[in-house]
């Protein structure tokens, strides 16, 4: 997936959920509503290393109130990443958000847009989601995008997600 962004120009950065490309893609393509979708894939165990941000990825990024912690993994030590693979779990799931734009001025040219990807053990709550979804609301709002709905799967910390959420986006 990154050779293809590359070649685009574009980059993804594990946990780092990119707004600035959503601003781009909204203007390019016209329109502010869209819906975001959410889920977690199993992958293969495996570390790679990213030189233009001196990371690691394929440990599982830690959430504060939801939300990902991006570059936990840098490192110039050899000690340090032989204690990382010696102590720490590698990644079980590639989580990863998309928005698809609900009413474009060109509708053949509505793709949706993948915002943010980053590995996860699958270690956490409902109320982790909520803030998340919230957060991502908020700052998609600042890039002239309004999420009117988040689609998932039946995990039932999304769905209680989804229920606790319904009084925030009736508000909003």
């Amino acid at each position: 997936m990154d050779d293809s962004l590359g070649k685009t120009g574009t980059c993804i950065e594990e946990g780092i959920f990119r707004y600035n490309i959503l601003q781009n893609h909204q203007k390019s393509v016209g329109y502010d509503i869209a819906v975001c979708s959410e889920d977690a894939t199993a992958v293969i165990k495996r570390v790679s290393y990213n030189s233009t941000t001196n990371t690691f990825s394929g440990f599982p990024i830690s959430l504060k109130h939801g939300i990902p912690c991006s570059r936990q993994f840098q490192t110039d030590s050899f000690d340090e990443l032989k204690s990382c693979f010696e102590n720490k779990d590698k990644t079980h799931y590639l989580n990863v958000h998309m928005v698809k734009p609900l009413i474009a001025s060109n509708p053949y040219s509505s793709s949706p847009l993948l915002l943010a990807a980053y590995g996860i053990n699958n270690n956490f709550k409902a109320i982790d989601v909520l803030n998340r979804w919230i957060w991502m609301f908020k700052n998609a709002r600042q890039s002239n995008v309004r999420i009117v709905a988040f689609a998932t799967d039946c995990d039932p910390r999304y769905l209680l997600a989804m229920r606790l959420a319904t009084g925030f986006f009736w508000k909003n």
